[in-house]
């Protein structure tokens, strides 16, 4: 009898608490961790940042691009939230089918977006502390290469003609050498169509055929009508207890909880009540799906389109370079996506469609394109040779070619390996309507 009425209790209990999730809905864990290129880089920074060392091998040179940190949203979205997202908060919090809690409705009632659409894309603190923390890491893994006193024969920092970039790379330089020292710094003239930094802003190509070309986004709009996405709309209608939501609505409600979780380390936004775990993961993986069609994998012309910053690259991480020891470019996501394709890193065997959801997949934004997100080329002599370093998001990654089982790849194998990028890239003719 007592083991019949333990076991009622653990049952009652369980049920109970399942009840009382769904209330809740998801962790910060479950959100904050999918929410595509507008993740911040907090869910994913490497916080081991032990000195590289490898023995007989002195680092020498580092090329790295950098992806701006943390910011507002375009003046797009802040005028669409500013009405719709106002609109449907209305609804929820009047809706008597509401399955959020009491504290979820409050929240909800409670929340406006009071930013101005002149500050669109700006940085914010979390943005700031995202570069200065990174280049603290970075330096602490390689003391002897990025030292604390700003040489500009040492260094260089370059970014495009934006607040966002230009703040970040005022932060990572904080973050090298102290507040006190930015004054001190010196950039290049800032380029909105950097032919290094923005290579794809100068391509028109690729613009007509792909970014501006509606039949890009093809998978993107059967994903739209796939059963997993009806199935997330179901579950978020069913938590507002409202009807007829579309995926617009969805994506809405999915970039305010994006960015305003982003914002904060110690708050999410009140519109990522309305998700669960599946349906979070389903708004990932339609971003997920445009990302790869219009930066990534999906079109070849996308991939070739990068050469001019890997040519940049290995003349500057070259033993024999005579350009400055530690090059940093702050860009953004665009850059990052399609130099990583580039160089075929996080290719699936599969090309991605609307049906691979539930697939294993290597393509996932929310971990390579987070607020951030950083590569870097280091450069070691050991002594009979070069070899180099590849990270991404401070992490080892192993360029194809590469031996797998090894963290240095030498010099010239790398070169070999990307000798197509630098030979064939007549970025011009590529680029030519």
């Amino acid at each position: 009898m007592h083991i019949y009425l333990l076991l009622l209790s653990t049952l009652l209990t369980a049920a109970a608490s399942s009840g009382s999730t769904e209330k809740i809905g998801p962790s910060r864990e479950d959100i904050e961790s999918h929410l595509s290129s507008k993740t911040p880089y907090r869910v994913i920074a490497n916080r081991n940042d032990k000195e590289v060392k490898y023995p007989g091998c002195t680092p020498i040179r580092i090329w790295s691009v950098i992806r701006h940190g943390t910011r507002n949203p375009s003046r797009k979205f802040i005028e669409c939230a500013q009405t719709h997202l106002h609109r449907l908060r209305d609804k929820i919090v009047n809706s008597t089918k509401s399955h959020l809690s009491e504290q979820q409705k409050v929240a909800l009632q409670k929340w406006t977006l009071t930013i101005s659409p002149d500050e669109e894309k700006i940085l914010l603190v979390e943005g700031e502390d995202e570069l200065l923390e990174l280049a603290e890491r970075m330096q602490n893994r390689f003391p002897d290469l990025l030292v604390e006193n700003y040489d500009p024969l040492h260094y260089k920092f370059k970014y495009t003609a934006t607040q966002r970039t230009l703040k970040s790379a005022e932060s990572f330089a904080t973050g090298l050498f102290g507040r006190q020292h930015i004054r001190q710094i010196t950039y290049p003239p800032a380029l909105h169509k950097d032919p290094i930094l923005r290579f794809y802003k100068l391509c028109n190509r690729w613009k007509s055929e792909v970014d501006k070309n509606p039949d890009s986004l093809v998978e993107v709009k059967k994903f739209e009508q796939s059963s997993e996405m009806k199935k997330a709309l179901k579950q978020i209608m069913k938590k507002t207890g409202l009807s007829g939501l579309t995926p617009t609505d969805a994506h809405q409600m999915y970039m305010a909880c994006a960015f305003e979780t982003a914002w904060s380390k110690n708050q999410m936004s009140p519109w990522c009540a309305v998700f669960d775990k599946h349906s979070i993961r389903t708004m990932e993986y339609y971003k997920e799906l445009e990302h790869y069609y219009i930066d990534g994998y999906g079109h070849e012309l996308t991939t070739k389109i990068a050469c001019p910053a890997v040519v940049d690259m290995l003349d500057h991480i070259s033993p024999t370079s005579v350009h400055t020891n530690a090059t940093f470019y702050f860009t953004h996501s665009g850059t990052i996506l399609k130099l990583l394709a580039h160089l075929q890193l996080y290719k699936d065997d599969f090309v991605l469609t609307h049906n691979d959801f539930n697939r294993n997949r290597k393509w996932r934004i929310s971990k390579i394109d987070a607020f951030a997100s950083n590569i870097a080329f280091v450069t070691f002599d050991c002594g009979s040779e070069a070899k180099v370093l590849v990270l991404h998001q401070e992490r080892v990654v192993h360029l194809p070619g590469c031996p797998p089982d090894q963290h240095l790849c030498s010099y010239e194998q790398i070169r070999h390996i990307l000798k197509d990028s630098v030979e064939r890239c007549e970025f011009n003719e590529i680029c030519k309507l």
